[in-house]
């Protein structure tokens, strides 16, 4: 694996909160899907009623807008600690697929930290 880091130990109270805490933000997670679902069928039901353009593409913008809120509820919802985000980090540049900047997007942090989690000052 590209530049393994290990994370650290917990004790056994801090592992517990963990769970807790994770599970909570799974929780979080279904509901925003089921909002994102919701707007989306409601959407794809405006846009199948044969609508005028104005409204078509009202409907289309309230659903990318809902979307937008969805994602960003979701990557709340999967916080990842600072190793898991290096080691995505390390792993997605190291593919060769996805600039600094797509890994940034992806991450929720910035391009400078992507260049810090790869080792660069």
């Amino acid at each position: 694996m590209i530049g393994f880091v290990p994370e650290p130990a917990l004790s056994a109270d801090a592992a517990r909160m963990r769970v807790a805490r994770q599970a909570g933000r799974r929780r979080q997670a279904i509901v925003a899907l089921r909002v994102g679902e919701a707007a989306c069928a409601e959407a794809a039901s405006i846009l199948g009623n044969g609508v005028g353009p104005v409204e078509a593409r009202r409907a289309a913008m309230e659903a990318a807008v809902e979307l937008v809120a969805v994602a960003e509820a979701l990557r709340r919802s999967v916080r990842l600690s600072r190793f898991e985000r290096q080691r995505l980090a390390r792993l997605w540049i190291g593919q060769g697929h996805l600039s600094a900047r797509q890994v940034a997007d992806r991450l929720g942090v910035g391009e400078r930290t992507v260049w810090r989690y790869l080792g660069h000052p």
